[in-house]
């Protein structure tokens, strides 16, 4: 036992080590990776309140909405994003940045514009949003495998979801402190506030608090873009460990669209059914993922009281990501070692679990408990299974291979919202008291959902291992 720890302890602090070694150009795509992924989930963790009570849409038609924007972030994943990264690296994520930045803008506006006009001004800015965020996530992906090596790729991997995690801490901070403060300006009652000359810039250009939150992801997102032209220069670029070659396939492979998809679906991880059962049994713990911006804000907002609903994001955006970048680095560097299939389904029974303890009703501290236990299991697989796809991937396909791996958020995004908005109007409707709502069964049945995962791949695991890939990742 004390070699196995002592063992642990060397290569977690071999891990950490390595990462001082990594070209400049990593440290900058995982910048404006990070930055822009806190922009976009500072805007999600507020769409189905912003569309709702700033538009006047519908519990249930806000659910479809933010679930088909998000679904649409996955299947650009699975083709643009694939598609761009043969364009090079730097030229893919200038042009998602872009893409984002006039979305981000256009969404924004919606407000001063009439009900028909805004409906479609949302619908065209978020499919810009979609195709960006679809480009951006595979190609930075892929950035993390050209820039590191073999032995430290695990802790690239760790370390952009990691920082990703805290870069939500950073915009749920932002983001409490800007919607409030406006919101209350906005009626008259903002009185003296920290930073209030960026407040009453922010509430000038807005009706409401959401819509200042997403005037502020719009300034971080064109920041974004303008540091990373500057610092990626084609000379940074160039320094790559583990060169792709995604752009010389991309000009050798000219085939007719109908060839390029058939290839696409009948090679890779497609072929392989155990494969395929393996990322597609853990949608249903991935739910509860998307259960983080379609129920948490309007659950916390209508069933608890003022002093907790003003401050939502430090529940929504503070807990988990605070977890997941101190957890996810530490875990997976003290598990290099141990068997993927074994984490998922460890991961996933965690995740799962505390889903069950907001069954008792609104509870501050079950709700704090629920977000430290689900975020240790995330923790403990989340970051592996990324990598794990990654190294799957042949050369040149690494972003497709990302894009194919993000499958299972395509059906959780997209099944969650079509059943949440009803669910949330059913369980924990606006305007009524939080003793009569029934949230309690509300949890029981999306924490039911969750254990499926768990329970499925466990009962599996002797026919999936049979057929995988036996040797994991990071161990050489």
């Amino acid at each position: 036992m004390s070699r196995s720890f002592g063992n642990a302890v060397r290569d977690f602090t071999a891990s950490f080590a390595s990462l001082a070694r990594l070209p400049r150009a990593f440290w900058i795509v995982i910048g404006a990776f990070v930055v822009e992924s806190s922009a976009y989930f500072g805007v999600l963790t507020l769409m189905a309140s912003y569309v709702s009570r700033d538009l006047g849409w519908s519990d249930v038609r806000a659910g479809f909405t933010v679930s088909l924007f998000t679904m649409a972030v996955t299947l650009f994943m699975l083709g643009a994003g694939s598609y761009a990264e043969g364009f090079g690296l730097r030229r893919a994520i200038l042009f998602a940045l872009l893409i984002c930045t006039g979305g981000r803008a256009l969404y924004s506006l919606a407000p001063v514009w009439s009900s028909t006009i805004a409906g479609g001004a949302v619908l065209v800015s978020l499919l810009a949003v979609a195709v960006g965020a679809g480009i951006l996530q595979p190609v930075c992906y892929s950035g993390v495998k050209q820039y590191t090596d073999q032995r430290t790729s695990s802790m690239g991997y760790a370390l952009i979801y990691a920082i990703m995690n805290l870069g939500i801490v950073g915009i749920g901070a932002l983001s409490a402190w800007i919607r409030p403060a406006v919101q209350y300006l906005k009626a008259g009652a903002g009185g003296e506030a920290f930073g209030s000359p960026v407040i009453e810039a922010l509430s000038g250009i807005s009706m409401t608090g959401v819509q200042a939150v997403n005037w502020a992801c719009t300034a971080i997102t064109g920041a974004t873009f303008l540091l990373f032209l500057m610092l990626m220069t084609r000379k940074v670029e160039a320094a790559k460990i583990r060169p792709d070659p995604a752009e010389a396939m991309r000009r050798a492979e000219a085939q007719p669209l109908g060839q390029r998809l058939r290839h696409y679906f009948a090679e890779g991880p497609f072929s392989n059914s155990r494969f395929l059962f393996f990322i597609f049994m853990l949608l249903p713990v991935r739910t509860l993922f998307a259960h983080q911006w379609l129920t948490f804000p309007e659950y916390i907002l209508r069933a608890y009281d003022k002093g907790v609903a003003d401050r939502m994001e430090w529940l929504v955006n503070w807990i988990n990501p605070m977890i997941i970048f101190i957890g996810v680095p530490v875990a997976t560097a003290l598990s290099r070692r141990a068997d993927v299939y074994t984490m998922m389904v460890v991961g996933s029974l965690v995740s799962a679990v505390p889903a069950f303890l907001l069954c008792a009703g609104p509870n501050l501290t079950l709700l704090i408990a629920y977000f430290v236990v689900f975020s240790i299991g995330e923790a403990l697989w989340s970051a592996r299974f990324l990598e794990y796809a990654s190294e799957l991937a042949p050369p040149g396909r690494v972003a497709q291979y990302m894009g194919l791996a993000q499958i299972p958020w395509l059906l959780a995004k997209g099944t969650t919202g079509f059943y949440s908005g009803y669910v949330l109007s059913r369980f924990c409707p606006e305007g009524v008291p939080p003793a009569e709502m029934q949230t309690g069964t509300m949890w029981l049945l999306y924490g039911s959902i969750a254990m499926m995962s768990p329970i499925g791949l466990w009962l599996a695991r002797n026919w999936v291992r049979a057929g995988l890939r036996t040797r994991q990742i990071g161990t050489a």
